[in-house]
């Protein structure tokens, strides 16, 4: 209530002054009175300001809980509350317009916003199923193509399963609840999983792998981990050295902390680069990255704040130059 005590202080000037004109009135016309007299136009003072300012303080509260009302429901009869309250007239009956139109562009565009990841997932799910059966073609009609053939085949096929599956996953960041599941996961088998997936990619792109996996067992999503992990391996592909590339995984556990790393021997970032690589859309200025998406790094630090995995720049490689980049998870 101080602020209610600030707002009542000329009120309190204005009636104590009052009460010094009376006191001095007495005082002229009957001064054996004075002392009792001047006792009760203090006391009775006092007594109409604490009324006031109780009164004022319980109008204040029911129009915060009206205002509030409204704030959390922006609705009709709460619209009619509050202008009730306040009037119909001014400013507040201007902002509980705009507030409603405000409220009104925000459901529309999380409609539009639903329709659209459902269209998404939608059309993902569809997608699927001829990258599935062309998954099928090739493996039951191997011996019909030649070894060149095949490995062209299974590379493009390859690239467009991580294309889908990139736009499954940013459709469904913004997700309310994300579905998450989690469980003990050994990290070491996750990674070389994701290097053999990636083994036709890698022979087509001429790059050695060289793998130091240590056991290590975490609790977090493994269909996720999986994801992060390619769109790493991916990226360390991409921009490994194009004439001798090198890629190399690692995982290893220090202390309470599990470590996995991913990094190439490519040309590296930029120094004015680094601090927005995890950024939404951003390519960098090294000109082999310009036809990138940018999207890649962007959800991996996404997906990880999401699994409380911390993402990191690798400092230290193994090759005289390159990148890398390691998730660090708790044990």
């Amino acid at each position: 209530m101080k602020h209610l005590w600030k707002r009542f202080w000329y009120w309190m000037v204005l009636l104590f002054s009052t009460d010094v004109v009376f006191i001095f009135s007495v005082w002229l016309v009957r001064r054996e009175v004075l002392v009792y007299l001047s006792l009760f136009f203090v006391l009775f003072t006092c007594l109409v300001l604490a009324a006031g300012i109780w009164l004022s303080w319980r109008c204040r509260q029911k129009d915060e809980a009206v205002l509030m009302h409204f704030l959390e429901q922006p609705q009709e009869q709460a619209r009619e509350e509050l202008l009730a309250r306040f009037g119909s007239d001014g400013a507040v009956s201007q902002l509980c317009m705009q507030l409603l139109d405000g409220q009104s562009l925000v459901n529309e565009k999380t409609v539009e916003l639903d329709e659209y990841r459902s269209y998404i997932e939608g059309w993902v799910h569809e997608a699927k199923t001829p990258l599935s059966l062309s998954t099928l073609v090739l493996n039951n009609h191997q011996e019909e193509m030649s070894p060149y053939v095949y490995a062209r085949l299974h590379y493009i096929q390859h690239q467009l399963q991580e294309d889908v599956e990139r736009i499954l996953y940013y459709a469904r960041l913004q997700a309310e609840h994300p579905d998450l599941r989690f469980g003990h996961v050994q990290l070491e088998e996750c990674v070389q999983e994701a290097a053999e997936e990636y083994q036709v990619f890698l022979q087509e792109n001429r790059i050695l792998l060289t793998l130091e996996l240590q056991p290590a067992e975490v609790v977090t999503d493994r269909k996720i981990v999986m994801f992060l992990l390619s769109q790493l391996l991916s990226n360390a592909v991409k921009y490994a050295d194009s004439r001798e590339g090198k890629v190399h995984l690692s995982v290893f556990e220090r202390g309470e902390l599990v470590f996995a790393q991913v990094c190439n021997n490519g040309q590296g970032v930029a120094p004015e680069d680094v601090p927005f690589l995890f950024d939404k859309g951003f390519t960098g200025s090294c000109p082999n990255r310009q036809k990138a998406t940018g999207m890649g790094l962007y959800l991996t630090r996404k997906y990880a704040q999401k699994l409380c995995v911390e993402v990191r720049i690798l400092e230290e490689l193994p090759f005289e130059s390159g990148f890398g980049v390691e998730l660090v998870f708790r044990v």
